[in-house]
């Protein structure tokens, strides 16, 4: 691996897409272009990211967008093309393709899941006849994140707290394929995608994907790849970028004021969460999560895939304001923190 300071060197390689629309803080405050790119070179240089993929939103557009860095052990550069894991973050996309199937009466959010489609994998704890797909979307089923030693269990009853799980997607996954007879891939491709003109997303590895994929750099220490998705998986399996992921992200802002629209059901509160240490209010919805902040609420959902790839979407249902971003390292936490201060004040 060539030295660190080659990589920093590097890191300032960009493409950088300004659409001269100046935003502001959520304070009011006039942000400019040229302070975002301070603001982002200054994280890239303090937190050693490789490379970001981000994207400003304001009322409903895209208003700035970068591709920076690096991109694997040899230092090839990141372009316009270049895509990233978005690991949870395809669990909104997924819960916003069947809320659009619950609109077409294909399932009912509160009809057991097994009345669908039986899964063997859990059949012998008759508690899982319980979990509903509202259940899946708000993470209450009680299915651990991901089985252990092959074996899938059940925590707590269903629908009773909130516990984060995947296998639960995966398993509501199922049950749309089984309904719908089509892949995931093309189911989202159908409902998301294709309307949004999303071009260059998918949930499977492909030959776009093989070509314009990042490395990773697991742990902040090993660059490399996560295993290839050859079929689809509705909780984690997305490679995308910044600016194919926003469309969406746009749409939901759009949605978030429009009566009966498929983002109004799906960010109805479901659970609270205990956030007492955060002193924060944060609510489980249907495929998102909520946060009551001083500005109004924002709506958003993390990712991290491996320690390898991480990102978050975040957006302010009252002033409008939204971002995207993809790396591929671990330093989503320092990284969201700091964006979220610069989002309030500009520094």
């Amino acid at each position: 691996m060539k030295s660190l300071k080659i990589l920093l060197l590097l890191v300032s390689i960009c493409v950088t897409q300004s659409l001269n629309a100046q935003i502001k803080t959520l304070k009011g405050e006039n942000l400019s272009s040229t302070a975002i790119d301070k603001f982002i070179q200054q994280q890239m240089d303090s937190l050693k990211i490789p490379a970001l993929s981000i994207a400003f939103i304001k009322n409903n557009k895209i208003v700035y967008y970068k591709a920076t860095g690096v991109r694997n052990a040899e230092h090839g550069r990141v372009d316009n093309n270049t895509i990233f894991e978005a690991a949870s973050m395809t669990k909104t996309v997924f819960a916003y393709a069947v809320l659009k199937l619950v609109k077409e009466r294909v399932l009912s959010l509160d009809t057991p899941l097994y009345k669908y489609y039986p899964y063997d994998d859990i059949s012998s704890d008759e508690r899982y006849k319980l979990i509903t797909a509202r259940m899946v979307l708000d993470h209450s089923t009680g299915f651990p994140n991901w089985r252990e030693n092959n074996k899938l269990t059940i925590n707590f009853t269903p629908g009773s707290k909130f516990g984060y799980s995947g296998e639960a997607f995966e398993y509501l996954g199922q049950v749309v394929k089984h309904l719908t007879g089509k892949n995931t891939d093309e189911l989202i491709k159908e409902y998301v995608f294709n309307p949004l003109s999303i071009k260059n997303s998918y949930l499977t590895y492909t030959e776009y994907v093989k070509k314009h994929l990042t490395d990773g750099l697991k742990d902040n220490k090993t660059w490399g790849k996560n295993d290839l998705y050859l079929q689809p998986y509705v909780s984690y399996s997305l490679y995308t970028d910044a600016k194919d992921y926003a469309k969406f992200v746009i749409q939901l802002m759009k949605e978030s004021d429009t009566a009966n629209s498929t983002f109004q059901a799906m960010s109805a509160p479901q659970l609270e969460l205990d956030t007492v240490e955060m002193k924060t209010k944060i609510s489980a919805c249907l495929g998102i999560f909520a946060e009551q902040t001083p500005y109004g609420v924002k709506y958003f959902h993390p990712g991290n895939n491996d320690d390898r790839f991480t990102s978050i979407f975040e957006f302010y249902k009252d002033s409008k304001i939204g971002v995207v971003y993809f790396m591929n390292c671990v330093k989503q936490d320092e990284l969201t923190k700091r964006l979220n201060e610069f989002l309030v004040s500009g520094k």
